[in-house]
């Protein structure tokens, strides 16, 4: 079956077997039948295709084959599905692959493919269902995160076009290891994505900055399908988003931390619009920005919107963008130390504790922190309004960050406890918003309960693991992560109504009918920020200029677990002892008997390195 796309008449796809097929179906109407979906196709229900063939029209390929078994007799059915004409590459592949062998081998291959990757971090802790997760079905969703951005959504198709700034700069922390070549690549797209001035844009296809190819030269398509220039995408201040390009700053710095590639920082690409520079200028110039743009209390200015699109802050100010503003100069500061560039840690120094002095002067508001305020001062996630009193982005990031002082980051995440968990994870906020009030934003005009508004949003849901973790309370970041666990909502999958082994983007909150139905699985940041969470902060693994530091929270009914993690060629065989059944502290670490401190020196590639810690 070959189908050719009618808009691009050099695209052409084909279906294929290694069998003589019975019947056929080519028109998907045919084969599904009049008032049917997939689920009930008439020709599976008829047991025999129609021979439906046409041009034009709407497309599907069924292949029908009559196989009578005897028992304890298999048959070996071998379907193929790939892009390009039957002359060019229809015919090679079905040539090819009606060879079980190389079927078998192809299998075999991509079997290998995945345990590569899986092998690069493996743990065995007491937790079935976090071995299952972190093994395998997180890395395997951030995998898909980083490859397909949003583009694979069926939740977002006709929505939008191309990759979301944050999300993609996301996306690429969670698997530097694993998937070195496609962060890179996408780190790449993203800083040709960036402008001089600083920001990021939002949205944008990385295709607009590569050179167009003209397929068919003198052939006139059908229709007309505009092609976009880069400056047709390049947006005002009107349009950007304060937190876009503050992300890329730490999956860079994750990058090369991963790999040890120094020198990428002197790598020179392109502005969206205009001129260029490296790397390093690229990363200074997105802390400059949200330097240059605070309000009035100091605070980073909230612009169209952070990191909640429906958080519309105008001329409005932002408490996640301060702490995150200050996470990420932090981590820049450690990369500038690397690089001898004293001025600039001098200067980021400086301007790191300017912004935490501004946060601690006018963002707490008692027992928790405040979210930020409306243009007109306002405050917003405070205990003086009956509705949105407490946010969760603000404890989280006050405390991961490092800007929270002891006191209020305990009282902090106290609140997030008492307030936002559920059995089904952590609210945004609460309580939810029921009175429009545009100087807010949209999230007031969202259903309670449902995405932004009180729902239990799942990317989020790791920050406070994260917080916990920072706060060494290994029991309450498990409580936490647990609650969310896809795996520990497989027995109440009729509420759930989604895969118990992904991520979805929200799940309806406790002000909605339907509490803990979960809606928009896989396509989420959720799973990057997870994986790290539970890798870097729970697990406590986390590779640093310096070395592999070990420094885990764990529950204090954990008392070992294990982990094999490869970096930079060597292997690191980790065993943890908790004898003393604490959440968090280390005793001693030996490597080959040998003791140590942290973190263990980086190993020569190739090496094993047989490490021992005592927690207590």
């Amino acid at each position: 079956i070959e189908y050719d796309f009618f808009y691009e008449p050099w695209t052409y796809h084909f279906f294929s077997s290694n069998f003589n097929p019975d019947s056929y179906d080519c028109v998907r109407d045919k084969f599904i039948g009049n008032y049917r979906t997939e689920s009930n196709p008439i020709s599976v229900e008829r047991g025999e295709c129609f021979n439906s063939t046409e041009l034009g029209g709407n497309h599907c390929g069924s292949l029908h084959k009559k196989i009578i078994l005897q028992p304890g007799e298999s048959s070996r059915l071998i379907f193929m599905l790939g892009v390009g004409s039957r002359e060019e590459k229809g015919y090679e592949i079905k040539k090819k692959y009606s060879d079980l062998t190389n079927v078998d081998k192809a299998f075999h291959d991509l079997k290998n493919y995945w345990e590569e990757k899986t092998s690069l971090f493996k743990c065995k802790t007491p937790h079935k269902g976090f071995d299952s997760m972190i093994n395998i079905w997180t890395l395997y969703q951030a995998e898909t995160c980083v490859v397909w951005s949003r583009f694979g959504s069926f939740i977002e198709t006709g929505g939008r076009v191309g990759i979301g700034y944050r999300d993609t700069s996301q996306d690429i922390m969670g698997v530097v290891h694993t998937n070195p070549n496609k962060t890179k690549e996408r780190i790449l797209e993203l800083l040709q994505g960036h402008t001089s001035f600083g920001y990021g844009l939002h949205l944008f296809d990385p295709e607009v900055f590569k050179p167009k190819e003209n397929k068919l030269p003198g052939v006139k398509l059908p229709t007309v399908v505009p092609t976009k220039n880069p400056s047709d995408i390049i947006h005002g201040m009107e349009d950007v988003c304060s937190d876009d390009a503050i992300w890329l700053v730490a999956s860079i710095c994750e990058w090369i931390v991963e790999n040890g590639d120094l020198d990428f920082f002197n790598h020179v690409v392109p502005f969206a619009n205009g001129g260029d520079a490296t790397v390093y200028e690229h990363l200074t110039r997105i802390l400059d920005f949200s330097a240059k743009y605070v309000g009035q209390t100091g605070i980073c200015q909230g612009l169209r919107a952070d990191w909640n699109d429906c958080l519309n802050l105008g001329g409005g100010e932002s408490s996640m963008v301060s702490f995150m503003h200050y996470w990420a100069i932090k981590i820049f500061i450690e990369s500038a130390k690397q690089l001898n560039r004293n001025d600039d840690v001098a200067k980021y120094i400086e301007m790191a504790e300017k912004v935490k002095n501004a946060c601690e002067e006018v963002l707490w508001d008692g027992e928790w922190y405040l979210r930020g305020f409306t243009k007109t001062g306002k405050k917003i996630g405070t205990n003086e309004t009956e509705e949105g009193k407490v946010f969760l982005n603000a404890q989280s990031w006050a405390v991961l960050s490092g800007v929270a002082s002891e006191e209020r980051a305990i009282k902090s995440m106290d609140a997030v406890d008492k307030f936002l968990y559920s059995k089904y994870g952590l609210h945004l906020l609460y309580p939810a918003y029921g009175k429009p009030n545009d100087e807010i934003g949209y999230v007031t005009r969202v259903y309670k309960g449902i995405k932004e508004n009180a729902s239990i949003f799942s990317h989020p849901n790791p920050w406070a693991v994260i917080a916990e973790c920072e706060l060494g309370r290994g029991n309450r970041a498990m409580k936490f992560y647990d609650a969310i666990l896809p795996y520990n909502q497989n027995d109440m999958i009729e509420i759930r109504q989604s895969e118990p082994y992904s991520y979805c983007q929200f799940i309806m909150g406790k002000d909605h009918t339907a509490h803990g139905r979960a809606r928009h699985p896989w396509l989420t940041g959720t799973a990057s920020w997870f994986y790290t969470a539970a890798t870097k902060n729970i697990l406590g693994i986390k590779p640093t200029y310096q070395g592999l530091v070990i420094d885990p929270c764990i529950p204090s009914d954990w008392k070992e677990f294990e982990v094999i993690r490869k970096w930079r060629g060597a292997t690191y065989n980790i065993k943890v002892s908790n004898p003393n059944s604490i959440e968090k502290g280390i005793y001693s670490i030996k490597i080959n008997g040998e003791i140590v401190n942290n973190p263990i020196p980086i190993a020569p590639k190739g090496t094993i390195v047989n490490v021992e810690v005592i927690m207590r």
